[in-house]
């Protein structure tokens, strides 16, 4: 079964990347909470949330677990993929969406423990009219994002 359509016509590849240095003594802590639920479920500002599809709304990820982000403009169900030592992903399913379904649609989020940090990669179908200004929305929305 697949969780995702091709790029459509009207719309284009985007790839957001950010690398978040961290001390090499922080590190392992910083990617343990990454991988932890709770570092997404608190502190978010509502009405946006994030949930995942287990009892348990605490805990480490499990490969396969379903989620959303989802608020005003933004509906965001995933489900985690490979998970180990230096490696996460995320694959947002279809019908995601930031802004409108004809905008905006994340596709897969990456995270990756490298020895100076860990960087993330975001790729996305997005319209043209959007290719300047979605980069600067992910800037500004990951700068907030601390480990």
């Amino acid at each position: 079964m697949e969780i995702q359509s091709k790029c459509p016509a009207h719309m284009i590849i985007s790839t957001f990347e950010k690398k978040i240095k961290i001390k090499k003594q922080k590190l392992t802590k910083s990617w343990i909470k990454l991988q932890k639920r709770e570092t997404f479920v608190e502190g978010q500002i509502p009405p946006f949330r994030v949930e995942f599809n287990n009892i348990n709304q605490n805990g480490t990820f499990e490969t396969n677990e379903l989620n959303i982000h989802h608020g005003p403009f933004l509906h965001l169900p995933g489900v985690i993929g490979e998970i180990n030592d230096s490696y996460r992903g995320l694959y947002y399913l279809y019908g995601s969406y930031v802004l409108s379904f004809r905008f905006i649609r994340p596709v897969e989020l990456e995270f990756f423990k490298e020895e100076d940090g860990i960087r993330l990669c975001l790729k996305s179908y997005i319209n043209p009219k959007f290719k300047k200004i979605w980069p600067l929305m992910n800037s500004f929305f990951w700068f907030f994002f601390k480990l």
